[in-house]
């Protein structure tokens, strides 16, 4: 009876080893085919598109500055030449909201000799702006009139072609970053004997590469050689980061 027992007893136990180790398999086969299926084989590729574009627009830093004997009198001979300057720009089509004045100053201005000490000459005040010309191919023009207008008071810094709207060109330049992107992913899916699934995931940058803003002008109210503002081109760079699944 202890015998018959003993066996029974160490059947059921076999059986109840048995039962657990299958249930451990299914569990374990659920586990990986869960794994496998949240985390798909991919490709992760970059794919550059670049669109060059004339700029239409140019921006121009510029400063405006008087010396007085007081620094009221050089305020307010600044103030008149930065009207001069406004008109003058107005008269050419620029758009009160393209003219910005970006800070204005009032310091002491001094004489300095090997002799005796430094001489107060007056006051210097100075006012800069920053403007945006919409009508890119007549800037030159433009930034002479409003110079002979002013006169020697205006001082031009910088000259900057630029485009004013890139939306039309970042689209055509996001259209070939993702072509050239899905080209890649599409080479190594045939490369390791996959077949190219969906897009995972994106991620975007964009970059221009401005043109070196040229332009000369002589020291002079002379019209007959207007100023030329070379435009040149600019590149709109859009660079995709993408992953791509691999079947």
């Amino acid at each position: 009876m202890t015998n018959s027992t003993s066996r029974i007893a160490r059947v059921a136990s076999a059986v109840a080893l048995a039962i657990i180790a299958i249930a451990a398999l299914g569990v374990a086969a659920n586990t990986a085919k869960s794994s496998t299926s949240s985390t798909p084989r991919y490709v992760s590729v970059v794919g550059d598109g670049t669109v060059k574009v004339t700029p239409d627009s140019v921006r121009v830093d510029l400063s405006i500055s008087n010396l007085a004997s007081s620094s009221a009198a050089s305020l307010a001979a600044t103030a008149k030449s930065a009207d001069k300057m406004r008109a003058s720009l107005k008269s050419s089509g620029v758009e009160a909201k393209n003219i910005k004045a970006t800070n204005l100053s009032t310091t002491p201005e001094y004489a300095y000799s090997n002799n005796g000490p430094a001489k107060l000459t007056g006051y210097r005040s100075t006012q800069n702006f920053s403007i945006i010309i919409r009508d890119a191919k007549n800037s030159g023009l433009i930034i002479q009139n409003t110079q002979a207008s002013v006169g020697n008071a205006l001082t031009i810094n910088t000259t900057a072609p630029f485009v004013f709207d890139q939306k039309v060109a970042e689209a055509n330049a996001r259209t070939l970053a993702i072509a050239a992107a899905k080209a890649k992913a599409e080479s190594y899916a045939s490369l390791t004997g996959s077949k190219l699934g969906q897009v995972l995931s994106i991620e975007e940058q964009i970059s221009q590469s401005g043109p070196t803003p040229l332009m000369s002008m002589a020291k002079t109210t002379a019209m007959d050689a207007p100023v030329q503002v070379d435009l040149g081109q600019q590149g709109i760079t859009v660079t995709v980061t993408t992953k791509w699944e691999l079947k």
